[in-house]
């Protein structure tokens, strides 16, 4: 895979990883705890999935990325 593609693998996991923890406190307030913990278990539990299969990917075939990620977190907050 080239850079580039590398790159937009893991902000595709980033964003999506944004995006189901962003629905967290909604289902928090709409649910029974006890669903609300299953659910929430099961979200992190597919977020840890997308990022071993695009970040760990993306990162195996091109590692000098790991400093331009962390970079961009420490200087925006997000990459």
């Amino acid at each position: 895979m080239d850079i580039d593609l590398a790159r937009t693998m893991i902000r595709t996991a980033f964003e999506s990883g944004r995006t189901l923890q962003a629905i967290l406190p909604a289902l928090e307030q709409g649910l029974p705890p006890e669903t609300y913990r299953a659910c929430a278990h099961e979200l992190a539990s597919a977020i840890d999935q997308t990022n071993t299969a695009l970040i760990t990917r993306a990162l195996a075939a091109h590692p000098a990325l790991q400093a331009e990620v962390d970079t961009a977190i420490k200087a925006q907050g997000r990459y």
